[in-house]
């Protein structure tokens, strides 16, 4: 009985397996690149807001905090002598 050509059927498996990582590779970037559209002009426009609000809550909170620890310091304590 004659042997298939082994080498012709893995080259072709080969070649199916490029042409699918292409074509998986291809529809990643074309999702990534929609993701990112979107992104850009749904979600960052309003988180934009937020997080520069956020941020200036969180400096205003923390120049109050470091005001009150200044003028609230409390006198160092000093053990009394015997």
């Amino acid at each position: 009985p004659e042997q298939p050509d082994s080498r012709g059927i893995l080259e072709r498996l080969a070649d199916r397996a490029g042409q699918a990582k292409a074509k998986i590779q291809s529809i990643g970037e074309t999702v990534l690149g929609f993701a990112s559209a979107y992104y850009e002009d749904h979600i960052q426009p309003v988180a934009g807001g937020y997080v520069e609000w956020a941020s200036k809550i969180r400096s205003l909170l923390w120049e109050k905090f470091q005001k009150a620890a200044d003028n609230d310091i409390p006198p160092t304590h000093q053990a009394p002598e015997n």
